[in-house]
């Protein structure tokens, strides 16, 4: 959504704003009326973060960014920065502050590089985060047809090949099991939306599988690839 443009032209304000709505939640982003954004707010749940990041020749602006969230909003402001460096694959300039969200906290302190052992991040994991511990492959491949339907009515047939997998996890201090058994799927071609674009779609993913369908073991893992087939959207 946009704010009116017309009015936006009768009072001179050289900006407009662009409402979206994100995967886990909304986006409100400040552009320039003929060019690119200047600064925005994410709503929703992020975890804590503070942090500048100055450019670095792949942005075709030299701005720096500002980025400070509360937990489940972020504000986000960019302001003319002169010097920049090369890119060197990453997407991204020289960044210092801090991330924190669930289980970890990311400190940076510097430009990331595309060569091992050149990390500019440290990653500190909180005494409660889960550690993986067991997975184990349960299943022999089963092959089965699969049908998604687009937003477009489009009909997209596919051939998924499946297998059960189980996972553990325990708290790194405490005395806490995660276990989880799910169905591995993987496609014989693209699915979804995104499918033949540029952006590319789904080829695998991974479903879990509910109680019913743990207790058959001779179908559990088709009937969880069928209730996938009807709840899930790629």
């Amino acid at each position: 959504m946009m704010i009116n443009s017309g009015l936006l032209k009768q009072i001179g304000w050289p900006w407009r704003l662009l409402f979206e709505k994100e995967r886990h939640g909304y986006l409100i982003r400040l552009m320039r009326r003929y060019g690119s954004e200047m600064a925005y707010i994410a709503i929703g749940l992020r975890g804590l973060e503070c942090e500048i990041e100055f450019p670095s020749d792949w942005r075709e602006e030299k701005r720096a960014w500002v980025r400070i969230s509360l937990g489940v909003v972020l504000f986000a402001f960019s302001f003319p920065w002169s010097k920049v460096v090369p890119d060197d694959g990453q997407c991204s300039g020289p960044t210092y502050g801090f991330q924190f969200f669930e289980e970890y906290l990311w400190i940076k302190y510097g430009k990331e590089h595309a060569r091992v052992g050149t990390s500019k991040c440290i990653t500190i994991t909180m005494p409660w985060a889960w550690k993986h511990r067991k997975h184990v492959i349960e299943t022999e491949p089963e092959i089965h047809p699969y049908r998604y339907i687009l937003k477009n009515g489009t009909v997209q047939e596919r051939t998924a090949t499946i297998q059960v997998e189980t996972r553990l996890w325990t708290r790194y201090w405490l005395p806490w099991r995660l276990f989880r058994r799910s169905i591995v799927v993987q496609f014989n071609k693209e699915v979804g939306e995104r499918a033949g674009s540029w952006k590319g779609g789904v080829i695998g993913c991974g479903y879990d599988m509910n109680a019913l369908e743990q207790a058959m073991p001779q179908y559990g893992a088709l009937e969880c690839l069928r209730r996938m087939e009807r709840e899930r959207r790629f």
